[in-house]
């Protein structure tokens, strides 16, 4: 973001049996040339043979880093599975460094992410309040067109970076206890409703057994701590991984998948307000619930039913997860202001019709 100044964070590399993914994500770092990976790779699967093969090929596309940098490798000889090696691996990472930027695999960053995060990680990484800085923006653009960075409760593991202190500061956050007790452990103070709803669901889920992923675990953990996250005002991730070959992420007509990347912001004189912005945390909630949505015009029956019948018997998960259809004027607004942005695709445009005529039906109704 400086012209002319070194690029010096240390990128944490997470990788596993993808290797043209991870051949593109080299491209990008070729780019910026940074000094220090730190690789973390899981090994190959038992009931899956072709593993061995592509995972070496994985493995080996970090041979080919042809500018001056410093790999270190923590290589898994045995599969792990995707949630203890993350975990372990980031926990290798951060006690060899005091900040790193972490991408995995599928994650194809902007050129501009990494020295945008490194200047955010600069600025903020004594702050107590922030935990992780974030380049995937789920709304495109959002915010002043001169501001460098949001502050907001709810982030993204797609393209991020923090602190050593940070990091286990989150770690050592505590989830166990009661899951009808859960709402309680999430501090409320101004949070919006929806987002207390999703985090204290969330944790009921983890209390019950039932929420297993590491980064929702991590999310979970940042959320109890109070933290703030510091995301780009502008898109700065491309998730390539979605799809039926993902670990979790198997949804291939997800949305999210399509958001396009921009220059990060120019950075600012810092004018930190350290209040979170609700606005975008709340926007950013519905849009990550509307882009999980694979039934649009049921999703849309389902609310008109829930608004209706108060207690139509809908639980709490499902009903929560109608929050973009029962908020459908927020919904339509978000939905345009992404369209806008040239985002479309099928599913899309039927979550963009299913809520533009939910919106309607409620304002013609009132």
């Amino acid at each position: 973001m400086t012209p002319g100044r070194p690029f010096l964070t240390p990128v944490a590399v997470v990788l596993f049996n993808r290797p043209d993914r991870i051949r593109d994500l080299l491209q990008v770092l070729r780019k910026i040339r940074p000094p220090r990976i730190l690789a973390i790779a899981d090994g190959p699967r038992a009931a899956h043979p072709a593993d061995i093969k592509r995972c070496h090929a994985s493995r080996a596309a970090l041979d080919c880093i042809d500018w001056p940098c410093a790999i270190e490798r923590d290589f898994s000889d045995t599969n792990l599975g995707c949630d203890r090696r993350i975990a372990s691996g980031l926990n290798w990472a951060f006690a060899r460094t005091d900040r790193a930027i972490v991408l995995e695999d599928d994650v194809l960053p902007h050129p501009t992410f990494l020295s945008w995060a490194e200047a955010m990680l600069e600025r903020f990484g004594d702050d107590p309040t922030v935990g992780i800085v974030c380049g995937r923006n789920p709304l495109g653009t959002w915010g002043a067109p001169d501001q460098d960075h949001i502050r907001s409760r709810n982030g993204s593991i797609w393209g991020w970076g923090c602190t050593s202190r940070a990091w286990s500061h989150v770690q050592s956050q505590d989830l166990a206890g009661a899951p009808e007790t859960s709402a309680d452990d999430i501090a409320r103070d101004d949070l919006d409703p929806l987002l207390h709803a999703h985090q204290a669901l969330g944790l009921q889920m983890f209390r019950r057994g039932e929420l297993t992923a590491w980064d929702n675990i991590f999310y979970l953990r940042h959320g109890v701590a109070g933290l703030h996250a510091i995301t780009s005002p502008v898109n700065l991730i491309r998730n390539t991984g979605i799809g039926t070959d993902a670990t979790r992420t198997l949804f291939a007509d997800d949305f999210s998948a399509l958001l396009q990347t921009d220059d990060a912001r120019p950075i600012r004189p810092c004018r930190d307000a350290r209040l979170p912005d609700r606005g975008f945390e709340r926007a950013s909630l519905l849009v990550q619930l509307l882009a999980r949505c694979r039934h649009p015009a049921m999703a849309a029956r389902l609310a008109c039913l829930a608004r209706s019948n108060p207690t139509f018997p809908i639980d709490p998960a499902t009903r929560h997860h109608l929050a973009p259809f029962l908020h459908a004027e927020e919904s339509r607004q978000l939905l345009e202001h992404l369209a806008s942005q040239g985002l479309s695709s099928p599913l899309f445009n039927q979550l963009l019709k299913a809520v533009r005529a939910l919106a309607t039906r409620l304002v013609e109704a009132s």
